[in-house]
């Protein structure tokens, strides 16, 4: 059975709440984003019957019904029609808020009144950024892009029109994928990628609950826009933190990656939070600083929820102008709330975390403060906490430095180089410290896994080396999971393989589609160790695992962690260990995961630094066998005709 986008698509196209019609400029003149001449291209479709009736989307201009108080026992189906396109922070969109009532200028420089924005122009298909222009790979024309809030249960049913001249996918970063595993989004391990002018729909139980995202997973496209929030929340009974704050707001939802121009794959050259943010790059002339607002009511408790799309080598940190941060949870998972000034983030964590508005009426400075390749740039960014009846005009740009680290304790620093992360300000929190907010014993795993990951010069100008397991990956021609039963076995690899074949991968570059078989059903345990000199945030796909242990060997001891742990055993939390989907693996140090392997199916599992990845930092994990393995009940998985 092939589907007909034309005939299957069920929702008018007016009812699409992210379309901009009527965008005039500052003259009245009518302007036509690249977002509406990209949705004129598709006809009108019309309601349908049968099961897409029940399905709930969004009006014009309304939000979406899904967004709500979450109860038991009520789940929606959710539809969200996505289409990815190219487009340009910068555009004509954008000359409205160039106006001169809503600039204004602070020691010599010049910003906008974010505040003063909402409230005139309200929701723009304008991509401000840091005011430079650059093309952009976006989803219904914002940046970040759409943002999905649902409940626990729910079903969402997203289509995703590729309307760009590359292929593109979507990872539902979070979610386990355990009825679908066939909707993880990852090219030729997954799915077969969606090509220039066809559609996808993916259908899948949201099966994870807390502060996850969505993002392409295909070559650096998140880098350049695809990537936006995806916030699962939980009925009351589920929810151990409820009493802790009084608003869980949209408006709190904060996205921050490091930031490159047109498409250039190369060294952070800024970093945006939500969109926005002041321009870093040295020798050219910016427009007026747009910052990010999160406004609040002074005396309330706010819960914010944090979203790094760490693109480069390039861990942050997050801190609020003398604001405690009591965090609440990490991947969407809930652990015993602990008070911190500073929290580090790297490759694709979340953090959640609760805000008492308790200061005075002002202004206050949100900091993120990048390390590793953002520290040779010196980049850091500012967004503005605005409490009410606050100026939104009224900001203390002085005191805007690299130099500034927010004194008191931080969360999730690693501590393995000082030079990266030093703080002398306070005491520091490991995650690996952090305790879940339900306690349970670890269990003995059945089988024990050593994994590296390493990033090494070849020779002195001759590029990097990107390896799990002293091996390159190589994506695969076919799709894992669809041609299971084809023989595709024949084309895996893995170490052991590679050595019984005669080849030292320490001696010759390894490069294959590297698969780690696991038994399905079975506690499982990963030692992940850097064997080079950097951080990696390793990231596994169709599981939450436990982190029952982290720590630093240094470069003489960590190429003989196995028998250094078999001999004498690596410190390991026998209980309340927390739970993560993305971790960092300190440099020359190791980080030990568990997890009950009942999720039969490919999963992608790898470094999420995406030129450490997309250069071969990367492994699948094979769990079961073929036949354990479940079968999309449609031929081609989702996959819809034409759409030209």
């Amino acid at each position: 059975m092939k589907f007909n986008l034309v005939q299957t698509l069920v929702f008018v196209f007016c009812l699409i709440s992210v379309q901009i019609y009527g965008i005039q400029d500052a003259n009245g003149k009518r302007i036509v984003s690249k977002y509406e001449r990209i949705m004129q291209m598709y006809p009108q479709l019309t309601t349908g019957g049968g099961e897409s009736s029940q399905w709930r989307a969004a009006e014009k201009d309304m939000r979406h019904p899904c967004k709500r108080d979450c109860s038991d026992q009520q789940p929606m189906t959710c539809y969200y029609y996505m289409v990815v396109h190219y487009d340009d922070t910068m555009a004509e969109t954008c000359k409205r808020y160039l106006q001169s009532k809503f600039r204004f200028k602070l020691g010599g420089k010049e910003y906008l009144d974010g505040i003063m924005l909402e409230e005139n122009l309200g929701a723009t298909d304008c991509k401000y950024a840091d005011g430079l222009e650059s093309q952009v790979m976006v989803v219904n024309g914002q940046l970040p892009g759409l943002a999905i809030e649902v409940c626990l249960g729910d079903t969402v049913v997203a289509d995703v029109i590729n309307s760009m001249h590359e292929t593109t996918t979507v990872h539902w970063h979070g979610m386990h994928q355990r009825m679908t595993p066939f909707m993880d989004g990852v090219p030729h391990v997954t799915q077969y990628p969606i090509e220039a002018g066809q559609a996808f729909r993916y259908r899948f139980e949201v099966d994870h609950g807390g502060t996850n995202w969505w993002h392409s997973h295909t070559e650096h496209q998140r880098a350049f826009g695809l990537a936006g929030p995806l916030v699962v929340r939980m009925p009351p009974r589920l929810n151990p933190h409820a009493h802790l704050y009084d608003f869980d707001l949209s408006e709190h939802v904060i996205m921050i990656q490091d930031w490159v121009h047109n498409f250039v794959e190369s060294v952070a050259e800024n970093i945006l939070i939500n969109g926005r943010g002041r321009n870093l790059k040295k020798g050219v002339t910016s427009k007026p600083t747009l910052y990010a607002h999160f406004p609040v009511v002074r005396g309330g408790r706010y819960r914010f929820r944090v979203i790094f799309n760490g693109v480069s080598n390039c861990p942050i940190s997050f801190s609020v102008d003398q604001h405690d941060l009591v965090v609440i949870a990490s991947d969407g998972n809930d652990i015993e709330p602990v008070e911190v000034q500073r929290i580090m983030f790297h490759g694709a964590e979340r953090f959640d975390f609760v805000l008492h508005a308790n200061q005075e009426v002002a202004n206050y400075w949100i900091r993120v403060k990048g390390y590793s390749f953002c520290a040779k740039n010196q980049l850091h960014q500012e967004a503005v906490l605005h409490y009410r009846d606050a100026d939104p005009r009224s900001l203390d740009t002085h005191i805007l430095t690299y130099a500034y680290d927010a004194p008191g304790t931080t969360l999730n620093e690693l501590g393995d180089d000082n030079s990266m992360t030093a703080n002398g300000n306070g005491r520091s929190i490991s995650l690996a410290d952090l305790n879940a907010q339900r306690q349970e014993l670890e269990l003995q795993p059945a089988v024990t896994y050593y994994t590296s990951m390493n990033a090494f010069e070849v020779r002195q100008g001759e590029g990097f080396r990107f390896q799990m397991d002293d091996i390159s990956f190589s994506m695969p021609k076919m799709s894992l999971l669809q041609t299971r039963n084809l023989g595709v076995g024949q084309f895996f690899c893995n170490r052991t393989q590679q050595a019984e074949l005669g080849f030292n991968c320490r001696q010759r570059h390894c490069r294959c589609s590297n698969v780690i078989q696991v038994p399905a059903n079975q506690q499982v345990e990963f030692v992940v160790y850097s064997l080079s000199n950097t951080p990696h945030p390793v990231h596994l796909h169709g599981y939450t695992f436990r982190v029952v242990g982290m720590g630093t060997l240094g470069e003489e001891k960590i190429g003989q962690i196995e028998q250094i742990d078999r001999r004498s055993p690596l410190p390991r939390r026998r209980r309340g260990a927390p739970l993560k989907d993305s971790v960092q693996v300190p440099a020359f140090g190791y980080t030990i995961l568990r997890f009950f392997s009942n999720s039969p199916g490919y999963w992608m599992f790898h470094c999420h630094i995406s030129p450490h990845s997309e250069n071969g930092m990367a492994a699948v994990v094979r769990v079961g066998e073929d036949v354990e393995m479940k079968m999309c009940p449609v031929s081609n998985c989702g996959l819809c005709s034409s759409v030209a």
